[in-house]
């Protein structure tokens, strides 16, 4: 995984950080393209692809309707984020228990992502500029549980193994869900394989509901040396040294919430990411980038 043209760049934007132990060379950086086979392997009813893209598009044609009637009234929706932080007993602060302001430091960075107020939106080129974009999302910790009680939004449970596989997702999830139709749920886990992944959307096309278990699945997965920021003002904590700005969160919700990335997953400019504000590409890039903006490539 790794970059991604305007809007889209700074939400599928690629991986980069500083601090602690780097990653394997061989490391696939973003599960979920894997994430979505093993759970059409679970579940081989489980809507395909190209079924919840034709449906987002009517919905998108209507809102864009919508949108022509009532010009000037764009809102700003506020998205409630629960962070569950599976540690391996170490005090808060310490290795997979990340500190309140590692966390913190991700929410502020993925807002600004998500807002194109990050610091990079200056190097935006400027083929994409006309159509790069706010996405008037906000991002926020929880403030009540399920239960109504007050809550930070973080929410810390101790492991029942110390070393995570994507195999194990219902697993680790199971441990702390909280409902998918109130939060956004973000497990920060110790998952070396990769750098995190994400669950894609499904519509509610009839003959879609035999599915039911998606729900208690939900969500965004991140590893511990990557999420976060240093860049935030908030500490510097160890993160991987090539991401520690955020971008590994900012590039899964970006999934989370229906994007592809940008070669659509197979090679040789026949895939699609069902988006036309950038051109068709042949596979990902995990290096130099044109338009002399390399440091992009490793910034997540």
């Amino acid at each position: 995984m790794c970059t991604r043209g305007l809007m889209l760049f700074f939400v599928l934007a690629s991986f980069a950080s500083t601090a602690q132990t780097l990653r394997p060379p061989l490391l696939e950086r973003c599960g979920s393209t894997k994430y979505e086979t093993l759970q059409l392997q679970l579940n081989p009813n489980r809507e395909r692809n190209q079924q919840f893209e034709n449906w987002i598009q009517q919905k998108l044609t209507t809102k864009r309707f919508e949108n022509q009637r009532t010009q000037g009234t764009q809102s700003v929706y506020t998205i409630p984020v629960v962070v569950h932080v599976i540690h391996n007993g170490e005090a808060i602060g310490i290795a997979t228990n990340i500190s309140d302001n590692q966390i913190l430091s991700q929410i502020q960075a993925m807002n600004k992502d998500f807002q194109r107020l990050n610091a990079d939106a200056a190097n935006t080129p400027s083929e994409f500029l006309g159509v790069a974009g706010s996405f008037d999302l906000e991002f926020v910790l929880a403030k009540q549980d399920p239960f109504g009680a007050p809550t930070t939004g973080i929410n810390r449970v101790q492991g029942t193994k110390t070393v995570w596989t994507i195999s194990d997702n219902a697993t680790f999830k199971a441990l702390s869900y909280w409902p998918a139709e109130d939060y956004l749920n973000i497990w920060v886990i110790n998952i070396p394989s990769y750098l995190g992944y994400a669950q894609f959307p499904v519509s509610s096309l009839p003959g879609l509901e035999d599915a039911p278990n998606d729900r208690l699945t939900d969500g965004v997965v991140v590893d511990y040396t990557v999420f976060g920021s240093n860049f935030e003002g908030l500490g510097t904590f160890a993160l991987d040294s090539k991401y520690n700005r955020g971008r590994t969160c900012t590039h899964e919700v970006g999934h989370f919430f229906g994007l592809r990335h940008i070669w659509g997953d197979v090679s040789g400019c026949s895939g699609t990411d069902y988006v036309d504000d950038t051109p068709n590409q042949s596979a990902k890039l995990c290096g130099a980038m044109s338009y002399g903006y390399a440091h992009h490539v490793w910034q997540q």
